[in-house]
């Protein structure tokens, strides 16, 4: 479980309810897994009744001395007898999808899940880190980590709603969401580094935690992970995946090395399996391992992987547009250098999403606003045809190059790319254009216009 420190400022900081609110406050629409009612392990205590009785409560006994038949006596007279007022119900409700527990120690089995905001009655006092409650939605007893919970008052009349709908039969954990940049780990022991998640990411918690560190399923990639617990706050599960803050792919064959510096002579810090999910903070040039590829990418200040083991994720949806658009009508294209997609707009209504590669490292696509200047169906690119000192540093010469379409006054463009292979798209390659695959640069050419506008953004 999270640190309590952590998971109440995480509560704040992702708009997640405080604890000081009433319980009608909190009250919200969620699901839970009923306990199941089967024979419950040695580690289980038994079950108490509807109306259980304090642990503390001694049953009856007789003293030693007393007979079990007392001899007749003189009758007296009945004393008088206060009957102490009976212990207020203390109630709880859940704080995230939490697990619901056979017992209070780790020999306990997953029985279900309470879901956010389920009300759940106290039975006994606290034993280690959970405590016994009737979990108000089936009627049953089970455990639950006591800071998975905070105080509350009863449910209100009539909960749950009727028309609720049947309890999950899910039993994973739920969902949490980065709270800062938060490392992504290749295993629990957090000997590989896979990059740096952006605040807001979410993540599907696979398994209870266990450590410092939670499992968790990256939604993009489908494959799995670990993050800090410290970094990470319990969130409902969302209503969509949107488009990572930051460059998002996975490793793309066995035995990767991670570099302590952008090249192959300095040490590796590790090999990496192919399918793991990779956080991209920025592109650094390095030493060409493949030709005419310098380009290596920054998982963090300290740790560099060759791009040309990475491939993208497909995004979910369009990344949002710039703020500097936000008034635009008509046809208009959004370049994101970070995702590394171009996105055909009318209006505010993205039409089209295509991968590109733009400038790479030394050769980086500027940002900024620009409009299609002229448009060229055929033509050989050569870099003896570049402005001052690029055409030194540059030597090529590309036939046939079709549907380009110029931007810039330095020779930025959108246009086919049809020597790059198709699934390297979406890494930064080129010398500051916008290449596309074949069937995207076609679409562009015969969808845009001279002065349809170009907004390139990190």
């Amino acid at each position: 479980m999270l640190q309590r420190r952590h998971f109440l400022g995480l509560l704040s900081l992702c708009g997640l309810v405080g604890l000081q609110l009433p319980a009608r406050a909190l009250a919200a629409p969620a699901t839970v897994t009923p306990v199941r009612r089967t024979p419950t392990p040695a580690a289980t205590p038994t079950p108490v009744s509807k109306s259980p009785t304090p642990a503390s409560t001694p049953a009856a006994t007789l003293a030693p001395s007393q007979s079990p038949s007392p001899s007749p006596g003189p009758t007296q007279a009945p004393q008088p007898t206060s009957t102490p007022a009976s212990a207020p119900q203390a109630w709880v409700q859940a704080l995230a999808p939490s697990p619901l527990w056979s017992g209070p120690d780790d020999n306990a089995i997953q029985l279900g899940t309470a879901a956010r905001w389920d009300y759940l009655l106290i039975a006994q006092p606290q034993n280690g880190q959970r405590l016994y409650v009737l979990v108000a939605r089936t009627n049953d007893y089970a455990w639950v980590d006591a800071l998975s919970v905070g105080p509350s008052g009863p449910p209100p009349p009539g909960w749950p709603p009727a028309e609720q709908a049947a309890p999950t039969t899910d039993l994973s954990v739920g969902w949490v969401a980065t709270a800062t940049d938060a490392p992504l780990w290749a295993d629990a022991t957090a000997s590989l580094l896979l990059g740096l998640a952006p605040a807001y990411t979410v993540f599907k918690q696979v398994e209870p935690q266990s450590g410092s560190r939670l499992h968790v399923q990256d939604p993009y990639s489908g494959a799995d992970a670990w993050v800090d617990a410290s970094s990470v706050g319990a969130i409902d599960a969302p209503s969509q995946i949107g488009t990572p803050g930051r460059w998002w792919g996975i490793s793309y064959v066995d035995g990767a090395n991670l570099r302590g510096q952008p090249s192959t002579r300095a040490d590796s810090l590790g090999t990496l399996t192919s399918g793991l999910p990779l956080v991209v903070s920025g592109w650094v040039a390095g030493e060409e391992v493949v030709a005419d590829n310098p380009t290596w990418a920054v998982l963090n200040g300290t740790t560099y992987l060759y791009s040309s083991v990475l491939r993208p994720v497909a995004l979910p949806s369009a990344p949002p547009p710039p703020d500097a658009a936000s008034s635009y009508r008509g046809r208009w294209i959004d370049l994101n250098l970070t995702q590394q997609v171009v996105v055909a707009y009318e209006g505010q209504n993205p039409v089209r999403l295509a991968r590109t590669s733009t400038g790479r490292p030394g050769w980086e696509t500027a940002a900024g606003a620009y409009s299609i200047q002229r448009r060229v169906p055929n033509e050989t690119m050569d870099s003896s045809s570049l402005i001052g000192l690029d055409a030194s540093r540059a030597s090529y010469k590309v036939d046939n190059v079709r549907w380009t379409q110029y931007f810039s006054s330095d020779g930025k463009a959108l246009h086919e790319n049809y020597w790059k292979p198709r699934d390297e798209f979406g890494i930064p390659s080129s010398h500051g254009c916008a290449g596309l695959v074949a069937e995207d640069a076609l679409w562009f050419w015969n969808w845009a216009d001279i002065g349809v506008p170009v907004v390139a953004h990190f």
